[in-house]
């Protein structure tokens, strides 16, 4: 199972690395930088799975999930950040997020962690 992921991560370096490692994965991947361009492009591409960094300088985490949730409507909503992965489960937990990676996580096992993720 691949599909179709929109990544969104203010450091295009970062951004950059993870569409290509899901990209190689299978997935169909855009990314964007800024939570403006997630919602217009997320209405375009009718992603399948938002992969979401948590630090976004545009909007705070509840706004992002709230707006993610409206510009993809069935789209699992992912947060990813370098954060510790106990702070990270918790913060998912109270957004309302559907899961959670660690950047730390190597690109091979952000792809079969969202695959294991859209199985349920």
């Amino acid at each position: 199972m691949s599909g179709r992921v929109l990544v969104v991560d203010d450091d295009p370096m970062q951004l950059e690395l993870v569409q290509r490692g899901l990209s190689r994965d299978g997935f169909e991947v855009r990314g964007v930088t800024t939570i403006h361009d997630m919602a217009s492009e997320a209405k375009l591409f009718a992603p399948d799975v938002v992969l979401i960094d948590v630090n976004m300088p545009d909007a705070p985490g509840d706004r992002t999930i709230a707006i993610a949730r409206e510009a993809a409507p069935g789209a699992l909503l992912v947060l990813y950040s370098a954060w510790e992965t106990s702070k990270l489960r918790v913060l998912a937990k109270r957004l309302g997020a559907d899961g959670f990676i660690s950047k730390s996580e190597s690109i091979v096992a952000i792809g079969r962690r969202l695959q294991d993720l859209q199985r349920g």
